[in-house]
């Protein structure tokens, strides 16, 4: 689903970026690691969701976080 209509990114590339950070990455570093900044702030709150819960995602014994889409 596109979350951000300004820049034109989906959840699952916001999760990804999330999936290769080591830690809880700040908003700011998700759209930097994008290719862009935020334009309108509308889709903020969202990626801030998406980071929670992708953080959140139990890790496996392979390092990878499990995510769910």
């Amino acid at each position: 689903m596109i979350v951000c209509s300004c820049n034109v990114f989906s959840d699952a590339e916001i999760r990804t970026v999330v999936a290769n950070c080591a830690g809880r990455p700040r908003t700011s570093r998700v759209y930097a690691s994008l290719g862009c900044a935020a334009q309108c702030g509308r889709c903020a709150h969202t990626v801030n969701a998406i980071i929670d819960e992708t953080c959140a995602a139990p890790v496996s014994r392979t390092g990878a976080r499990s995510i769910k889409h």
